[in-house]
């Protein structure tokens, strides 16, 4: 039974994996698993994330059960040379208790824990946090959290859970909390063990109308000194243009957390709409991207930029356009970034891509690109398009992108694969692939 709904630290590169990366072309892709819809899964929405010894991990939104309401999987590598990927079921949901259809992708601790939410079920059907853990070759599921009935503490979660040094967990929703939404703004919440149980803290209301919207569909991601940052991709109360944000740790324990805007979005040139993560690199700045603006390309809205803040002293961010797309074949509508360890950006692009077979969607086709650092401070930085998606067996819409311990990063296509698998959508079911930076 399928339903409908409304849609939208870096291991160290060994020799070993920089030499094989370098006799690779860059780009160069992989399907490693293709899902059929069946016990297996289908339509993974998130990235997957890599353990030490090179597993993948994920979720997908449909498939598993009867109810076809999802699962959590792992992807072992082959054991030699031309062997095949394998997968793993760790968890199928099917009981409406304990949580339906993971938007968001998954985390891991030093433990080799894994926690993820819901965006669904639970004990009143607005999503749960829960976690795995490996026990004796068997995985126990256990829930940690069932967002409240009055929505108080927020619903519907879809962003990634961010895990701190500290091993507490941060997160947001997309709905709930006391924002003037239609049903709440959201959220940004802290999960925190204690004496053996879990808790959660709400550290941020976010305010709003139904007018001018208000909250999040990203996540957030944690400094050094534990503040907290995202992007606010739908406005707020008395500042309907996007920002990008920061909550600052309080001071002494059990103080409220500060929200402070660092960027607001006034300026379509500069451009408008991010809706996927912040990423920080070694230096402390942010990086992301915006969906819209930068241009008049695309329909006249713009198709995007990635941009950076960097900081400049407490307090203080200087924001820079890096690169417009023009959806020309570079992309349009870009989403979530990973920043390499050689300091570029890679990304993933819901279309712009250009050639055999794009014009048939309306965006044209997905695309994976690499944004490369200037070699000189005034230099503009450059792009590479690292793959386009045509769909067929090769997937289609990419959701985000990882390294593994060998230096290739790894993905996640909601769609293509085995045509056919999925007889509503005839699309796919969706792939798991490896690409080379």
């Amino acid at each position: 039974m399928k339903h409908c709904y409304f849609t939208t630290a870096l291991p160290r590169l060994t020799l070993a994996a920089i030499t094989l990366t370098s006799a690779l072309a860059a780009g160069q892709e992989k399907i490693l698993y293709s899902f059929r819809n069946g016990n297996d899964g289908d339509q993974p929405k998130a990235d997957v994330i890599a353990d030490s010894a090179g597993n993948l991990y994920g979720t997908t939104f449909y498939g598993g059960s009867q109810f076809s309401v999802g699962t959590v999987f792992r992807l072992a590598p082959p054991t030699g040379p031309g062997g095949h990927w394998t997968e793993t079921i760790l968890h199928t949901f099917s009981d409406l208790q304990h949580g339906w259809d993971p938007w968001a992708g998954l985390v891991l601790d030093e433990a080799g824990n894994l926690y993820g939410t819901t965006w669904l079920g639970g004990t009143c059907a607005d999503g749960a946090l829960f976690e795995l853990s490996p026990a004796g070759g068997t995985w126990n599921y256990t829930v940690l959290h069932n967002f409240a009935c009055d929505g108080a503490d927020g619903g519907e979660p879809r962003a990634d859970l961010k895990i701190a040094r500290s091993g507490k967990l941060y997160g947001t929703t997309s709905v709930g909390g006391n924002g003037g939404c239609a049903g709440g703004c959201g959220v940004v919440f802290e999960m925190f063990p204690d004496q053996g149980e879990w808790d959660e803290n709400v550290l941020y209301n976010f305010p709003g109308t139904f007018e001018e919207g208000g909250g999040t569909n990203g996540g957030v991601v944690p400094d050094k000194h534990g503040n907290l940052y995202g992007t606010n991709s739908r406005g707020s109360d008395g500042n309907s243009a996007a920002t990008i944000f920061e909550l600052k740790h309080p001071s002494q324990a059990g103080g409220a957390w500060t929200y402070k805007e660092i960027y607001h979005f006034d300026n379509p040139n500069d451009g408008s709409i991010p809706s996927g993560n912040v990423v920080f690199d070694e230096h402390g700045n942010l990086y992301g991207a915006t969906q819209y603006g930068g241009g008049t390309g695309c329909s006249g809205v713009g198709c995007g930029v990635v941009f950076r803040l960097e900081r400049r002293e407490p307090g203080r961010w200087t924001y820079q356009v890096l690169y417009r797309f023009m959806g020309d074949g570079d992309g349009e509508l870009p989403d979530n970034l990973t920043v390499g360890e050689d300091g570029k950006l890679y990304g993933v692009a819901s279309g712009g891509g250009t050639g055999p077979g794009c014009s048939a969607f309306g965006f044209g086709c997905p695309v994976t690109f690499r944004l490369n650092r200037p070699r000189q401070e005034d230099d503009a930085w450059t792009e590479t398009v690292l793959h386009t998606y045509r769909g067929g067996k090769d997937g289609f819409g990419p959701v985000g992108l990882s390294f593994g311990k060998d230096g290739l990063l790894y993905g996640a296509g909601v769609f293509g694969g085995i045509l056919g698998c999925d007889k509503l959508d005839k699309l796919g079911c969706g792939t798991v692939s490896s690409l080379v930076p």
